[in-house]
């Protein structure tokens, strides 16, 4: 019998493995309207340093497509039953602050609080500092509300 523990861990990455293999865009859309309230969050000068409609739609890519993070937290962030929702007003490992988000991006989580699936730092993907910043900025941009 195969020890729950290691299930809890062998599994995510086992669903990312097969996510990477599929090679599709888990559902990347960089068509997508920009939300009216991020629209003029940007507009307005109140989003982070470094935050702009380039590094989001980026962001957006890498999320659904090629680091994965959909295979857990569903397309867009909606979440999923490895783990969160990331489009809501619930932080489990950060504060959802932009700085927040990178933080837990190149930490990882290696012990989920509520959910089966741990988080390498990085996506265990190796990712540079400029898509850990394009990905925060649009795990961010799913929190702004009008």
């Amino acid at each position: 019998m195969i020890d729950k523990s290691l299930m809890n861990h062998v599994l995510p990455l086992l669903v990312i493995a097969a996510a990477t293999a599929c090679g599709g865009t888990g559902g990347a859309n960089t068509d997508l309207p920009v939300p009216e309230a991020l629209s003029t969050t940007l507009n307005a000068g109140a989003a982070p340093d470094g935050v702009t409609l380039q590094s989001i739609s980026e962001g957006r890519i890498l999320f659904n497509a090629r680091a994965t993070c959909s295979a857990c937290h569903g397309a867009n962030g909606k979440g999923g039953q490895l783990a969160p929702s990331l489009a809501d007003d619930v932080w489990l490992n950060s504060d959802g602050s932009y700085a927040g988000i990178i933080e837990v991006i190149e930490t990882g989580v290696l012990e989920p609080k509520e959910y089966p699936g741990l988080m390498l730092p990085r996506g265990g993907l190796g990712l540079s500092d400029e898509e850990v910043s394009s990905l925060a900025a649009f795990i961010w941009s799913l929190g702004v509300r009008g």
